[in-house]
C-alpha cells in the first residue's frame, strides 16, 4: 500500500474522470465510456447526466446513439438497467446469465415449472422477431395460446408467463437485444430485436472487464464501494482485484482503495476542482463512493435531506442517495435544484448564501439544464412512476429551503 492521500486529492481525480470540470474533447460514446455507465430509470436524467458530462449536448444526439447500436440500454450491475457502450455488452451479459438463470430457476420452481418451460419458446420469441422488432406486448399477442399462463402461482412469484425470462435468457445468450423506439431513453417501454450474425463473444474473464471499466471511472474505491456499485460479494472482489493491474492506497477518511495501476500518477496529479455542475438524480458522482459524505463539506454533513427509497430523511454525512437533484461547486455538494414547472424554469437553493458572482453562475447553469429539459425532453421526471405533480412538488420544498441570498 502506498503512503495516504487526502481524500480532497482523491476527489479531485474522481471529478476529472467524471469530466465534470471540463474535459478534452471527445465522442459522446467515449464520454460515457470513460466517466461511467448511466442509470436509465425511464426518465429524464440520464440525459442529465450525460449532458454534464459533454457539454451541448442534444437530446438527439443521445437518441441516435442508442438507435444505432452504439450505445445500448442493458442489465448491468446488480441487474439494473444502465446505458453502456455497446463494446462492453458482451461481458455484462455473460456476467449476468448464470446468475440470473439461478434466480429465475428458483422462481420456477416455486410456481411449479423449469426451466424447460422457458426454453421451450425461445425459439417462437426468435422466429416472431425475425420480422422485425416488436414489443414484449406485441409479442405476446402474436404468439397467442402458444405463451402458457403461469397461473396465481406464478403470478406470486412474479412471473406471470414464461416470455419475460425468456426474452433475458436470449438477450444474455446475445441472440436477440432490447433497445427503445427512436432510441428515446425516457421510457422503459423496449423494444426487442433480433441480432444480426453471430453473437459477440465475451472476453475470456467478464467479471475482470467490468471491474476494470468500473475502476477506470470510478477509482480509487474500496472493496466495500466496489461491491455495493456491482453487487457481489467482497470476497469475489478481492479474488478479481488479485488478478488485476492496481495499486493499493491508503486514502483518509475512506481506507484502502485500489486504483488502476496506470492511472496512479494521474491521481497524485490531479488539479483541485473547479466548476459548477447540475447534476442528475442518483449520479454516479454521488453514489459511486457510498454518498454524499465523500463528496460534500463537513461542514454541511449534519443537514437533513429527503432519500430515495426512504421515508424518512438523512443527513448528508450518512445518506448513500438523495431525492433532489444536486448543485457541485468546484467538486463539493453546494445545494439542490430542480425544474419548476409552475415557472418554466429551475429553482435552486444552496446550503450557504453565495456570493453574487457565484449565484449568477449557478444560476445559469441550473436555468440552462431545465431549458434543456423543458424544450428538448419536453419533461423533467426523473423515473417511471414519476409525474410532473411530483416534481412541483419537489420544486416548492426546494424554494421553502432557499438559503441563497445573494451577497457582494
Amino acid at each position: 500500500m502506498t503512503r495516504s492521500l487526502p481524500l480532497s486529492q482523491t476527489r479531485a481525480h474522481w471529478w476529472s474522470r467524471q469530466r465534470l470540470g471540463g474535459a478534452p474533447k471527445a465522442s459522446l460514446v467515449e464520454a460515457i465510456a470513460t466517466s461511467g455507465w448511466l442509470r436509465t430509470l425511464g426518465g429524464v436524467d440520464v440525459y442529465l447526466a450525460a449532458r454534464a458530462r459533454h457539454a451541448g449536448m442534444k437530446r438527439t444526439d443521445l437518441d441516435k446513439l442508442v438507435h444505432a447500436g452504439e450505445l445500448r440500454v442493458v442489465p448491468a450491475a446488480r441487474g439494473c438497467i444502465y446505458l453502456v457502450p455497446g463494446s462492453i455488452v458482451p461481458d455484462l451479459m455473460a456476467w449476468n446469465a448464470d446468475d440470473f438463470r439461478a434466480s429465475t430457476k428458483k422462481d420456477l420452481e416455486k410456481a411449479g415449472k423449469s426451466l424447460k418451460d422457458v426454453e421451450a419458446i425461445m425459439p417462437l420469441v426468435e422466429r416472431a422477431l425475425a420480422k422485425g422488432p416488436l414489443s414484449t406486448d406485441a409479442i405476446r399477442k402474436q404468439l397467442g395460446s402458444a405463451i402458457p399462463s403461469f397461473g396465481e402461482a406464478g403470478k406470486k412469484v412474479g412471473l406471470s408467463s414464461p416470455l419475460p425470462p425468456a426474452l433475458r435468457m436470449l438477450e444474455n445468450a446475445g441472440t436477440i437485444e432490447r433497445t427503445l423506439d427512436g432510441g428515446k431513453l425516457d421510457s422503459t417501454t423496449y423494444l426487442w430485436r433480433k441480432v444480426s450474425g453471430k453473437p459477440a463473444r465475451p472476453s475470456k474473464d467478464p467479471f475482470a472487464a467490468i471491474v476494470t471499466a468500473f475502476l477506470g471511472f470510478a477509482g480509487p474505491a474500496t472493496v466495500a464501494q466496489i461491491a455495493a456499485w456491482s453487487g457481489r460479494a467482497q470476497r469475489d472482489i478481492k479474488a478479481v482485484l488479485a488478478k488485476l493491474p492496481v495499486t493499493s492506497i491508503a486514502v483518509a477518511d475512506l481506507g484502502e482503495a485500489f486504483v488502476l495501476s496506470d492511472q496512479l500518477a494521474a491521481v497524485k496529479a490531479a488539479k483541485s476542482p473547479s466548476g459548477i455542475a447540475a447534476l442528475a438524480f442518483e449520479d454516479n458522482y454521488l453514489v459511486n463512493h457510498g454518498g454524499l459524505g465523500v463528496v460534500s463539506d463537513p461542514k454541511h454533513h449534519a443537514i437533513e435531506i429527503a432519500i430515495w427509497g426512504g421515508s424518512k430523511p438523512e443527513t448528508i454525512g450518512e445518506a448513500e442517495h438523495v431525492l433532489s437533484r444536486t448543485i457541485v461547486v468546484d467538486g463539493l455538494v453546494a445545494g439542490f435544484w430542480e425544474v419548476d414547472p409552475a415557472a418554466n424554469a429551475a429553482v435552486w437553493t444552496t446550503f450557504d448564501a453565495a456570493p453574487s458572482a457565484l449565484a449568477k453562475k449557478i444560476d445559469d447553469v441550473v436555468q440552462d439544464a431545465a431549458r434543456f429539459l423543458l424544450d428538448e425532453v419536453g419533461h423533467a421526471r426523473t423515473y417511471t412512476q414519476d409525474s410532473m405533480e411530483l416534481v412541483q412538488e419537489r420544486a416548492n420544498r426546494i424554494k421553502k429551503r432557499a438559503v441563497r441570498k445573494k451577497r457582494a
